[in-house]
């Protein structure tokens, strides 16, 4: 693509350039099948919560059948909701043991709370069928399952004990010896059930075995488990975020993994009316993973200058996006480093772009925007820059990128050298490029700002 030069704010000299690689073909992404309960056209899972002042830590969470919102449990019995879930009630100021769990109904119009006792509260159209709040239990409870029909419900303790209310038992561990204690239960949708230890190890009852993660060596303990789509597998979700899927229709969307640090994960969520899943972290935050999602990264952090105009040009960027229904791109660190570099290098030796086809491989869809600016050029001013130029906004709005690493450079003479490096990873699967490109006004952020070397 042609460079092309544009006058800047103060005067200034701004260049900028574009240049952007394609490989592969791009494919539309098909509906998958889900089981007999599912909605007719199962939807991407998007909604998502951000990080809440909450008095006690989530616990877990539950997904609704529409696969348009879920619950989140705290330890204090709080409830939250997110999407169309709706609020029945919650244990708050309600005398037990610290909740650990939340399950919902298969009609979506309530669910169940369980506390480490095994004492169950019900709310909506969940129906009470027992509890062990009165027994003396070996191990505490740490999960709940409820049956297809929503007519019962398992309980789990540490130990792998299973108690049945209104559901058929089909075994437990209780008298196997664990190397690490259990921490959640999936329902098989043929009556059975699955158990994963904090280890990773899976135990069957009434179910097919999947596969596990018993015998690899884990960055962090699992933490809770969901039932793939269609029932034919499983997902396991470490405290950091990590997933870990086996069976038959559980497709890998990615990972929270590379989320902020903070927090740990909780639990993992699917649902019969959603493409995808959902991963919870004890703040409460909670992020959605399908073909319309992008996994979690942390973003610069503002602790220098030149981290603080990257964090303002991703985040004008973003806004640039959403303005059009774009969805967002994520920071990758990967990227970042090589733009941080490439700034760096036009810096000591010219005006250039870099060989950004070397990126193909790890990612199926590259671009990259440069512009370098005289002392007291606004990083703002250049993305405006970018935005009147149809090479930088193509780059700036293509639906196909989903990940982003900016690096801006300050050289001794008050210059500054920017770049921006696009790219969809190829574990993500295709691309879609082929889109019209939007034309340029209404520009999201036209102000050019205050930040500059």
């Amino acid at each position: 693509m042609g460079r092309s030069r544009n006058g800047a704010r103060r005067g200034a000299r701004t260049t900028v350039a574009a240049l952007a690689f394609v490989a592969g073909c791009c494919v539309a992404i098909a509906d998958q099948g889900v089981g007999a309960t599912a909605v007719a056209r199962p939807t991407n899972a998007t909604i998502q919560s951000r990080p809440m002042s909450v008095n006690a830590p989530v616990v877990g969470m539950a997904a609704t059948p529409t696969g348009r919102g879920f619950w989140r449990a705290a330890s204090d019995g709080g409830v939250l909701t997110a999407g169309d879930a709706q609020f029945y009630g919650s244990a708050v100021g309600i005398r037990h043991a610290r909740i650990v769990a939340i399950v919902a109904t298969p009609t979506g119009h309530g669910y169940w709370l369980v506390d480490r006792r095994g004492a169950v509260f019900s709310y909506g159209d969940a129906r009470f069928r027992g509890s062990t709040g009165a027994i003396s239990l070996h191990e505490p409870i740490v999960g709940m399952a409820a049956t297809a029909s929503g007519n019962g419900y398992w309980l789990v303790a540490a130990d792998g004990g299973i108690f049945a209310f209104n559901a058929p038992f089909h075994g437990s561990t209780g008298a196997i010896r664990l190397n690490q204690p259990i921490v959640g239960m999936a329902a098989a949708p043929g009556g059975g059930y699955w158990l994963v230890a904090s280890d990773g190890g899976v135990f069957a009852f009434g179910a097919a075995f999947y596969g596990s993660t018993g015998a690899i060596r884990l960055n962090r303990p699992i933490v809770g488990m969901a039932t793939a789509i269609g029932g034919r597998g499983y997902t396991m979700v470490a405290a950091d975020g990590g997933l870990f899927r086996f069976g038959a229709n559980s497709p890998f969307f990615g990972s929270a993994a590379g989320a902020c640090p903070g927090a740990p994960a909780v639990a993992v969520a699917t649902s019969p009316g959603a493409i995808g899943y959902w991963i919870a972290f004890a703040d409460a935050r909670t992020y959605a993973f399908s073909p319309s999602t992008h996994p979690p990264a942390c973003a610069p952090k503002p602790v220098s200058k030149t981290a603080e105009m990257e964090l303002d040009l991703l985040v004008r960027v973003n806004q640039e996006r959403a303005a059009r229904g774009i969805a967002p791109v994520s920071w990758d660190p990967a990227l970042a480093g090589y733009a941080e570099s490439w700034s760096g290098n036009m810096a000591a030796n010219g005006f250039r772009h870099s060989a950004i086809a070397n990126l193909l491989g790890p990612y199926n869809f590259v671009g990259e925007n440069i512009a370098a600016g005289s002392a007291g050029t606004l990083e703002g001013a250049l993305h405006v820059a970018w935005m009147h130029s149809d090479g930088h906004r193509a780059n700036i709005l293509a639906p196909g990128f989903s990940r982003i690493g900016i690096g801006v450079f300050c050289k001794s003479d008050g210059s500054i050298w920017m770049t921006e490096d696009f790219g969809h990873p190829s574990s993500a699967g295709p691309a879609l490029t082929s889109v019209p490109l939007p034309p340029v006004y209404p520009i999201a952020r036209p102000d050019y700002g205050t930040l500059h070397c």
